[in-house]
């Protein structure tokens, strides 16, 4: 299968080499197209009015792979569009330090990076990871996700729609079996501090996420605090996840 690997977190991502290399060594052939530098928080914004440079890079694993100087769905675009030599069957946006969960998907450059392949009708999966994760579950999680991601290559998902996958930080022993879940819909709060520059004028600094009330039961935020990856669809017409619980029977 030919599989465009892309994320937010950069094409130095140690997460990314991971995928890379486990993809490649079941087979499958990898290009990867990431940004040169983080781009966290990137939403669905791709580049207009400037042109976005691409330097060739080495990757274990990887037939091609590229650095590009833009977003995250500048990678999926131009991967689909120009880089990638042959059709592309999978685009794994990921693998992301941090999760991506509840309302933080409108605004994730991995989830937008995926859902631009599946505006455009590839199979795609937005794959994160919660920091602290042991290193035995970060190494099963990434050859799990392309278990997963051949399964969705040939599953009836819903149309346009993106498979959002979230592993808790746990050990081996103490995570519990994938679960098909919404997305939990509860506001984190933040704000920013103001500061004085010495050499005048203000500036601010973006303070830190203030968690908001207990999760929703049975969103993706209550199954990973119970130990769960969890998976979600994301649709632009929106879906029941109960209707897809077979897609984990594998």
């Amino acid at each position: 299968m030919n599989i465009l690997l892309v994320n937010d977190d950069g094409i130095q991502s140690p997460l990314l080499h991971l995928l890379c290399r486990s993809a490649a060594a079941r087979g499958h052939r990898v290009t990867v197209c990431a940004p040169a530098t983080q781009q966290s928080a990137k939403a669905h914004s791709f580049t207009i009015f400037t042109p976005v440079a691409v330097h060739p890079w080495i990757m274990e694993g990887a037939a091609e792979a590229w650095a590009v100087e833009g977003t995250p769905v500048d990678c999926t675009r131009l991967g689909l569009m120009a880089l990638c030599r042959d059709r592309v069957e999978l685009v794994i946006s990921g693998i992301n330090g941090g999760l991506n969960v509840g309302l933080a998907t409108f605004v994730s450059g991995t989830v937008g990076a995926a859902r631009e392949a599946a505006f455009q009708n590839v199979p795609a999966m937005a794959v994160s990871m919660a920091l602290g994760a042991p290193a035995e579950t970060r190494h099963f999680f990434v050859d799990w996700t392309v278990t997963l991601g051949e399964r969705l290559a040939s599953y009836p998902f819903p149309e346009q729609a993106v498979c959002n996958v979230n592993l808790p930080a746990r050990s081996m022993l103490q995570l519990r079996p994938p679960v098909m879940c919404p997305i939990c819909r509860n506001v984190w709060t933040d704000g920013y501090e103001r500061r004085e520059s010495p050499r005048g004028g203000s500036y601010f600094w973006l303070k830190a996420e203030e968690a908001p009330s207990a999760p929703t039961p049975g969103t993706d935020v209550d199954c990973l605090n119970k130990g769960h990856i969890t998976c979600t669809f994301l649709a632009p017409e929106g879906c029941c996840q109960e209707d897809y619980a077979d897609f984990l029977d594998f």
